[in-house]
């Protein structure tokens, strides 16, 4: 699936804005602050329904408007006309050809997208829900059922713990109440986990491959799920926490709690990796979830490259040139603050480019 047009209406800085996209590069260029990054995000957000940076959608809409709205049109197997509208104090609406979806869990998957930004190095450096998000809009673009069972999973544990601070502030609790929350999350919870478990093991393999490649060291990684459904039953844990439950007054055992282990030679990357060895495992782990998607669903994802080429050195960017500029990667979106970089890394390729200076 390929994007051919787009069209920014009051979406963060961009007041008005139409793009010709048909190309199989698309380099954006300008100044820092002139929204290039927004571009990206916008694409991002038709393909996905969520910004990549920003999980608040009225802080998208332009400062001192009300509404904004993404405009994308889509070629391939059919074409597609997505339209999303934001707007302050309701849920954001997405329409297929005119045809707006009940909800948006529908669309997932239909159109996926990578980015790889700067930003990521929180994957490496943040807290375990930046991990967990990562392996779950993995899955979620490739099964709808885990989709559907990460939404159901979180509303039901959203209504546990209500319910726990509930117990908290009327000195009461009712223990069929709490089994009925817990039987539900049980099916939930198991699929959720083992899903995860199989995705990780298949993007291992993609992963070692693409950081040979790029690092071209003797070091060994490696991607650990680490998740306390691999030595107890989701009832048992849920059963054993009970008591921290009610005096913390949230659940505090569970796949919500799974996290990814990011290893190097055996040790933590986060403490002992350096600044290149981050960088390469970022890349190499985002073209191995490249590589999954494109797998699984036989089609080729958008991959959005977001300042890349200014943040890692020659060697690095070279070689990531040479692994995108294969067939497999259909479109390729980046932005520069240096068109000529590009010129000159894709001057012999065999995509086409386009160069759009905001």
């Amino acid at each position: 699936m390929r994007i051919n047009s787009l069209s920014l209406y009051q979406f963060k800085n961009h007041q008005n804005l139409n793009i010709d996209l048909n190309a199989d590069i698309l380099c954006i260029s300008g100044n820092n602050g002139v929204g290039k990054t927004n571009i990206l995000d916008a694409i991002y957000m038709v393909c996905t329904c969520k910004s990549y940076f920003n999980p608040i959608d009225y802080q998208l809409i332009h400062h001192g408007e009300k509404i904004a709205s993404i405009n994308a049109s889509f070629s391939g197997n059919q074409t597609i006309d997505l339209q999303l509208i934001i707007e302050e104090g309701k849920r954001k609406k997405l329409k297929n050809n005119g045809k707006l979806y009940e909800k948006l869990l529908q669309h997932i998957g239909l159109i996926n997208a990578v980015m790889i930004t700067p930003d990521d190095i929180e994957l490496i450096k943040g807290n375990s829900e930046d991990r967990r998000r990562f392996i779950d809009i993995t899955i979620s673009q490739t099964d709808r059922t885990y989709l559907n069972c990460l939404s159901e999973y979180q509303k039901i544990l959203d209504q546990r713990n209500k319910q726990l601070k509930l117990f908290a502030q009327h000195q009461f609790y009712d223990e069929i109440l709490i089994e009925s929350y817990n039987f539900q999350l049980i099916p939930h919870g198991n699929y959720i986990h083992e899903k995860r478990q199989e995705v990780l093991d298949k993007i291992q393999t993609y992963f070692n491959q693409f950081y040979s490649i790029i690092q071209s060291g003797n070091e060994s990684v490696k991607l650990e799920y680490l998740s306390d459904l691999k030595e107890e039953t989701i009832e048992n844990l849920l059963k054993s926490s009970l008591s921290k439950d009610l005096a913390l007054q949230r659940t505090t055992q569970g796949i919500h709690k799974d996290d990814i282990s990011f290893q190097i030679d055996r040790f933590p990357l986060k403490k002992f990796g350096s600044q290149g060895q981050n960088k390469s495992f970022i890349i190499a782990l985002k073209l191995a979830q490249f590589k999954f998607l494109s797998e699984v669903n036989k089609t080729s994802p958008l991959l959005l490259l977001d300042d890349i080429f200014e943040k890692i050195d020659e060697t690095r960017a070279e070689k990531l040139i040479a692994l995108i500029s294969t067939e497999q990667f259909e479109q390729i979106f980046i932005t520069d603050t240096h068109p000529e970089r590009i010129r000159k890394y894709f001057v012999n390729g065999n995509k086409s480019i386009k160069f759009v200076e905001l």
